[in-house]
């Protein structure tokens, strides 16, 4: 039986509305020289066509998948709130909401929400305990392939901390500072094309950021806004003590690259961090002990 051009064309310009309608994730894909592009009717050249389906968005993810040519992944942010540590448990948690952290010495007992470096989670918590080259455990966040006991914790295998390279992406193309949700001071993340959601509001505001109501946030969130709370820094005050610096004011969250290195104790001497505050943000890196502490907010690696 002899099948015409057009008709093939027809009939694969049919399937590509019968998929769309019945499955938004599905395209259909052409194969050319071993890759798979996109083609969603007749090709010209070829009929070798197959029908691909990305991976599910995950349930806590939150606006569109983000792909950073620097790094090659692609991930998702997420609308649960930085990570924390609760010593009494032995456990890592998320924050009840992207808003909301409680940081050491909070009013919480054993929740520790800013993350040093150090051989073990007590040396983090107790700088006086001291530290080794061993630097094994995964808390600190050093290698991307083994996040063992983090992942076990908040149940999901997919869970990533950003690259400097990707924080550098986000900051150039998603992130805005000036803003407050009930408040308090936030570093908004819009993951929607050409950050529509905060032109918008910045429109309806003279171009300027303003502070968002609960009610207006949790609308916004819905549709793709993230939320990095200000929590500042944990470092040493003029008596050497503990102390939290900046809070409600500055940002500072872990890349999970470190920059330098120590051949004396064998070990990586600086990491990289992401940070904003009035007026701006960027990247930087700070020397990778117990000396000071960074909050740490995970996102969801996209399946390829």
């Amino acid at each position: 039986m002899n099948i015409s051009k057009k008709a093939i064309m027809s009939f694969l310009v049919a399937l590509t509305s019968v998929v769309a309608m019945a499955q938004p994730y599905y395209h259909i894909m052409k194969e050319e020289n071993g890759k798979l592009t996109e083609e969603t009717g007749y090709n010209g050249k070829d009929y070798n066509i197959k029908i691909s389906m990305e991976g599910p968005k995950p349930k806590d993810a939150i606006g569109d998948k983000i792909t950073v040519p620097c790094s090659k992944r692609s991930f998702y942010f997420t609308n649960k709130g930085n990570v924390y540590y609760n010593d009494l448990e032995g456990k890592f948690y998320f924050e009840k909401s992207q808003l909301e952290y409680e940081l050491w010495p909070g009013s919480v007992r054993h929740h520790y929400g800013l993350f040093c470096f150090g051989n073990d989670i007590k040396s983090c918590i107790n700088p006086n305990l001291g530290w080794s080259s061993k630097e094994k455990e995964l808390f600190y966040f050093d290698n991307p392939d083994n996040l063992g006991k983090l992942q076990e914790d908040l149940g999901n295998e997919k869970w990533a901390v950003l690259t400097s390279c990707e924080w550098e992406y986000v900051i150039h193309n998603l992130g805005e500072y000036g803003w407050k949700v009930n408040g308090k001071t936030c570093y908004l993340i819009d993951t929607t094309p050409g950050k529509s959601l905060l032109t918008e509001l910045r429109n309806k505001n003279n171009g300027n950021p303003r502070n968002l109501s609960i009610k207006e946030f949790k609308s916004l969130e819905a549709q793709g806004l993230v939320c990095l709370p200000a929590c500042g820094y944990e470092g040493y005050n003029e008596r050497n003590y503990r102390q939290i610096f900046q809070m409600d004011n500055y940002g500072y969250y872990w890349s999970l690259n470190y920059h330098g290195y120590s051949y004396f104790y064998n070990r990586p001497k600086y990491a990289y961090y992401m940070h904003f505050y009035p007026g701006g943000q960027g990247m930087s890196h700070d020397l990778r002990t117990t000396t000071n502490g960074m909050a740490v907010r995970l996102v969801i690696l996209a399946e390829d």
